[in-house]
């Protein structure tokens, strides 16, 4: 299969030519190039940003209750509570990148990407790895990540360190079309 980064598309140019009476004439020629992957702009990737955010705070919010009312139940003395509460903030660390797994692992999308018909997808217009979608998801927690999605060429950290883009579900079905006739 034709990884999307190679497919080719059909071009129109515009060129000008004299003519036997040396007039010049346009003529319109058509090209073949390779095609640029439609990755989604840094405006809906903010968006995806923010609404992740908000449902992974409420998540976050919604364990961290669970950790303090087994404290409370258990009436845990000073040294094991301060225990608890340290395994509470790693847990609560790592539940973040853990949830961005889970729901790319399983509908390769996030809320946030529910909303805007986006999709994560990798080199082959497929489904990303295990692989992928774990070094994607550890790549969130790295300081100013979410900075590295602004900009013209939207494609944050954790995509090209993954090799995976998000693009709009219009334009993964447009690859598979080309794919599809373009041969493997």
């Amino acid at each position: 299969m034709k990884k999307i980064t190679d497919l080719t598309e059909k071009r129109f140019r515009t060129t000008y030519v004299r003519d036997a009476n040396g007039n010049r004439k346009k003529v319109s020629e058509e090209v073949t190039g390779k095609r640029t992957v439609n990755t989604v702009d840094s405006g809906p990737r903010f968006g995806h940003f923010i609404i992740d955010l908000i449902f992974f705070q409420i998540a976050i919010y919604f364990v961290d209750y669970l950790f303090q009312l087994i404290v409370y139940l258990t009436r845990a003395s000073v040294s094991i509570s301060l225990t608890f509460g340290l395994i509470s903030s790693i847990v609560l660390l790592l539940l973040y990148p853990f949830l961005y797994f889970i729901c790319e692992l399983k509908w390769q999308k996030t809320p946030g990407k529910f909303l805007t018909k986006t999709i994560v997808i990798d080199e082959y217009g497929n489904k990303p790895d295990i692989g992928q979608l774990a070094l994607r998801s550890l790549i969130r927690v790295v300081p100013f990540e979410p900075f590295s999605c602004l900009g013209n060429k939207s494609n944050g950290w954790h995509d090209r360190w993954s090799t995976t883009f998000v693009v709009k579900e219009t334009e993964l079905e447009e690859i598979k079309k080309l794919q599809s006739e373009q041969g493997n």
